[in-house]
């Protein structure tokens, strides 16, 4: 039996202009010809053309948003299968920004995140025998996540309809998203971070939101409790933090409060606080090349920055430390977002500008880690070798899938992604065994999701994915201590960029 393609709902009318706008333009008299103006106000059906040209919306793989043809592409053909095969199925959306240079993703980060997601989509639609299908839906929310809000209410017009489950993905904490969070949760469809760190979402008090990826403070915490083995390592070990201050940006203040609290906690000592803002109009790049000075002084230099900020403030804040070629021997330690150092170039490539950023850091000899969601060698130690690992299975389809080599994969993207995707599948085929019948619905993959923790959890390819019942938080794995290199470095390979270093406690 083949299902009917899949229509998505337009956004809502008071927020996009619906149709065509003509403006036709007449001779004087009446004869002498016209034009006529048409101002497209829509990209595709259910994707709408937003102030700035950027196509924002729901899509089940007939539109392509900018940079994704071929994953999306890949993706149009694995829904329409599950459409044609008569099975009973559920839609999951993957929600975050897709315009690309937004904050610390990246059309990098993006691609490889839909790519995992995509593939664990063909990883559960492929045994035999099993119930739920699973279609995948791309939720584009806007450069910003901007139109996070509207794009939430198209999903929900899918929840029965299309019998919409879960939503995972949300790409990047920040005010749109917490929204756009809290608005899932009220309205009962579970949400599953990929790579979303803010403390703010998670679910204490109201069950909804799980993440797959730890959260700054846990991240901070794990930070501060190695930097305090180095400190009780060496008399005088000295840790100064550098902090992004700016308002609304919930990623960076909660790396800071985490960061402290931890420190206070652990008796680790931190001698200065530098602070900078990051955005503003003017002056940014001035007051990273301030904090740089204050850190490289060859008088007060420390050993270790604490940094708590995004990856471009982290990025701009090594060139500056690198300017004029000089040397500053630091050790610096940051957030997850650190992960995107090498994405988005400012200028769309990755040529000159890199050669650059390379030129500087390692001129500076500067020591740049990061807490990682995870790493392959990490997914490896956790599961003792690459026989009993589903890592395995999954670098093999995602080669299959997206081409490249294996190094790709370090940057651990695609990893969360998949995960994500593959714990509310799981959560969807489990509500079949739990509750009987073949009707699977939003209210019954959260409640199952609420259940995914102590021997009842998903072999993810990151780790075991188990989540906290009062917070929704991961608990039960190890993070990554990831060291950057030089984009440079051994040629400038993937594989060579992010270096697995030991898994950390959270």
């Amino acid at each position: 039996m083949t299902r009917p393609t899949l229509t998505v709902p337009r956004p809502p009318v008071n927020k996009v202009l619906v149709g065509l706008v003509t403006l036709v333009v007449l001779a004087a008299l009446g004869y002498a010809g016209h034009r006529v103006f048409i101002e497209v106000t829509e990209c595709a059906d259910g994707i709408s053309k937003e102030a700035g040209g950027e196509c924002v919306g729901v899509t089940d793989g007939h539109f392509a948003f900018p940079g994704l043809d071929d994953i999306t592409g890949k993706l149009r053909e694995a829904n329409s299968r599950v459409d044609e095969s008569g099975e009973h199925t559920v839609t999951v959306a993957h929600l975050e920004s897709m315009s690309g240079g937004t904050e610390d993703r990246g059309p990098e980060g993006i691609r490889q995140a839909i790519t995992g997601a995509h593939i664990a989509q063909l990883s559960l639609n492929s045994e035999r025998g099993t119930v739920p299908r699973v279609r995948l839906l791309l939720a584009n929310t806007g450069k910003g996540d901007k139109y996070a809000d509207q794009v939430v209410d198209q999903l929900l017009e899918l929840k029965d309809e299309q019998h919409l489950v879960a939503v995972t993905g949300i790409g990047q904490s920040n005010e749109n998203t917490l929204a756009a969070v809290k608005k899932l949760r009220e309205a009962g469809v579970a949400t599953v971070g990929a790579t979303v760190a803010a403390d703010e979402m998670s679910s204490v008090g109201k069950p909804g939101f799980f993440r797959v990826s730890y959260p700054a403070k846990a991240q901070s915490a794990a930070a501060a409790r190695h930097l305090k083995k180095q400190q009780d390592a060496k008399d005088d070990y000295r840790v100064d933090v550098v902090r992004d201050s700016k308002s609304g940006d919930i990623y960076d203040a909660s790396l800071y409060t985490g960061f402290r609290a931890a420190a206070a906690r652990t008796g680790l000592k931190v001698r200065h606080v530098i602070p900078f803002t990051s955005g503003a109009a003017s002056g940014e790049g001035n007051a990273l090349r301030v904090a740089a000075q204050k850190v490289c002084d060859a008088g007060e230099r420390p050993d270790a920055v604490y940094f708590a900020g995004r990856r471009r403030e982290l990025r701009s804040f090594i060139e500056a430390v690198g300017e004029t070629r000089r040397s500053c021997p630091v050790t610096v330690l940051s957030g997850s977002s650190a992960v995107g150092v090498y994405f988005d170039t400012s200028h769309g490539g990755s040529g000159e500008e890199l050669a650059e950023l390379d030129r500087r850091w390692k001129a500076s000899g500067m020591k740049v880690s990061y807490t990682a969601y995870t790493h392959p060698e990490a997914s490896k130690e956790i599961y003792g070798g690459p026989r009993n690992n589903p890592y395995t299975d999954f670098e093999r389809r995602f080669l299959e899938v997206n081409g490249g080599a294996p190094g790709a994969l370090t940057n651990g993207q695609a990893m969360v992604g998949h995960d994500a995707l593959y714990a509310a599948g799981i959560a969807a085929r489990r509500a079949v065994d739990t509750y009987g019948g073949r009707q699977v619905t939003a209210p019954k993959v959260l409640a199952l999701l609420g259940q995914t923790n102590d021997s009842y959890r998903v072999r993810g390819v990151s780790g075991e994915i188990a989540f906290d019942p009062d917070t929704g938080e991961p608990v039960g794995r190890p993070m990554a201590l990831v060291e950057l290199r030089p984009p440079g470095q051994d040629g400038g390979a993937d594989g060579t960029r992010y270096r697995f270093v030991e898994t950390l406690a959270p």
